[in-house]
């Protein structure tokens, strides 16, 4: 392996779960040490392997730690079930590779996984995967599907571009395979989101190029049931370390007409009151999609507090939002500060923080100004002509603008990535 280059393993800041793992666990037996393989990796990785669960099979039985049933015959399997951090897709990954040795405590065979499936690692001729006499499996980029050659992993080129870069992160947090939601303290919404978006941070373009190895001797060699205790810690330190270094918003406040209402249909009591009113199309999954994606949304709106009770009510979104800042009760319409500073104080959200804060609405006078004049991200809304469309200075050009309320989830995604670390 002259040629190829042997990384250091990239690290957590916080590793001590990782040590916990290494010092509380019993010896493993020299055998699962011996066959301990080597793991090509593509030239620009960015996740590689930290531990592995080893499990020592002499008897016909359901793997330990996969869905597979494994028979060693009259020989030994040893199961090697490996764990990363990260998948390109979701946060946690385990694959699997399996050693067989014959009677004699030779190697006859190897399989490892690769997406869901178990498939033996050995091309037409039965050539078993060595190099320098040591077992030698490739690692489909940023997805850790296991391959006799590079090869196999070519042929899936433009499935695996695709993996890691336009759908990275789609996951959030595996909750399954085997461990479930629960085993990780039920992640949140804003949990899936974070997980996201520091894969998002990390998308790249595969080179093909299998120029890194790992040697699985250098990492955390454990037995199965040593790891499947720590996973469950593991990836809540993930989760905790996500909060404390991906940046994101704080919160995301919206305006209601023709943000998220449509002024044209309102019908108004004698108190101007609006009593119904129609949402702008896409306004009702705009919202439940930002809270489904964790962002915490306040509701910033001139009017009296029964209009916007009687319509996000009616369609059923009024439960979304932790906070209000409406002028009939603030005294005061935007682009007054008052308006921002009373949403915001409700969600405990200081100035400090403002600039990691969104204020979507339709009015550049009143919206747009007003977010500008305290550091808030302003995106313009443009689906209405009721409003003017021509900034009157500078102070009402907005950061973002938008034609509709899909578009929205679209552009903060792209605001979180541009955030400084």
């Amino acid at each position: 392996m002259s040629s190829l280059e042997k990384v250091e393993i990239p690290q957590m800041s916080d590793m001590s779960s990782l040590e916990r793992l290494k010092s509380q666990s019993d010896p493993i037996e020299s055998l699962i040490y011996e066959w301990a393989p080597y793991i090509r990796f593509d030239k620009d990785e960015p996740f590689l392997p930290l531990a592995a669960g080893c499990t020592i099979i002499r008897t016909p039985q359901k793997s330990p730690s996969s869905k597979f049933e494994l028979d060693p015959g009259q020989g030994t399997i040893i199961e090697y079930a490996i764990w990363w951090d990260w998948d390109i897709e979701h946060l946690y990954e385990l694959e699997h590779i399996w050693v067989y040795l014959d009677a004699d405590g030779q190697l006859e065979k190897v399989e490892a996984s690769a997406h869901g499936g178990k498939n033996l690692m050995a091309d037409d001729a039965i050539t078993l995967p060595l190099e320098d006499g040591r077992i030698t499996v490739f690692s489909e980029p940023g997805k850790h599907a296991n391959a006799l050659k590079a090869d196999w992993l070519i042929n899936l080129k433009e499935y695996t571009i695709e993996k890691c870069t336009r759908t990275a992160g789609s996951g959030g947090v595996h909750t399954s395979n085997p461990f479930g939601a629960e085993a990780f303290g039920n992640p949140s919404a804003l949990s899936h989101r974070l997980a996201k978006l520091y894969m998002k941070r990390h998308a790249f373009t595969p080179t093909f190029e299998f120029s890194q190895y790992v040697d699985l001797r250098d990492i955390v060699l454990v037995s199965w049931e040593a790891l499947a205790a720590w996973i469950p810690e593991r990836v809540k330190a993930c989760i905790q370390e996500l909060y404390q270094t991906v940046p994101h918003l704080a919160a995301v406040c919206l305006d209601s007409g023709d943000t998220m209402v449509d002024e044209r249909t309102e019908v108004k009591d004698i108190n101007e009151v609006v009593q119904q009113a129609e949402l702008i199309p896409g306004a009702a999954d705009m919202v439940r999609s930002l809270a489904a994606n964790g962002y915490r949304l306040a509701l910033v709106a001139d009017g009296p507090r029964g209009t916007f009770e009687n319509i996000l009510g009616y369609y059923d979104l009024w439960k979304y939002f932790e906070a209000f800042a409406i002028s009939g009760d603030v005294g005061e319409p935007k682009p007054a500060a008052i308006m921002f500073e009373t949403a915001l104080n409700a969600i405990q959200i200081g100035r400090e923080d403002y600039s990691h804060v969104v204020m979507v609405g339709n009015n550049l006078e009143r919206d747009i100004k007003g977010a500008n004049a305290l550091g808030i991200i302003s995106i313009w809304i443009s689906w209405s002509d009721r409003r003017s469309h021509t900034p009157a200075d500078e102070s009402e050009v907005p950061d973002y603008e938008i034609k509709s309320p899909s578009e929205l989830i679209g552009v903060l995604e792209e605001i979180e990535l541009s955030l400084p670390i």
